[in-house]
C-alpha cells in the first residue's frame, strides 16, 4: 500500500499529468458504453475510459485492440 501511496503521490506532482473532473454527460455515455453482457472488469474499466475520453473531447491512446473493436476512436500504439 506505501509503494501504491508512493506513485500516486509522484503523479501527482507531475506537471505532466492532469487529473480532470467527470464532464457532463459522462454518466449518460458510461451507461452507453457499459451495456454488455460481461461481467468482466475490464470491460466496466473501458467503458468507463470510453465514455470519459468521449464526452471530454479526448483521444484515447492504448495498446488494446479490443477497444478499438468497440467502434470507438482509439489510437492503438
Amino acid at each position: 500500500m506505501d509503494e501504491a501511496w508512493g506513485l500516486w503521490d509522484r503523479a501527482r506532482a507531475d506537471p505532466r499529468i492532469e487529473f480532470l473532473p467527470e464532464p457532463e454527460g459522462f454518466e449518460r455515455e458510461f451507461r452507453l458504453h457499459s451495456r454488455r453482457n460481461s461481467r468482466s472488469p475490464k470491460v466496466w474499466a473501458d467503458a468507463c475510459l470510453l465514455a470519459f475520453t468521449s464526452v471530454s473531447g479526448l483521444k484515447l491512446v492504448a495498446f488494446d485492440r479490443a477497444l478499438n473493436a468497440r467502434g470507438v476512436d482509439v489510437l492503438l500504439l
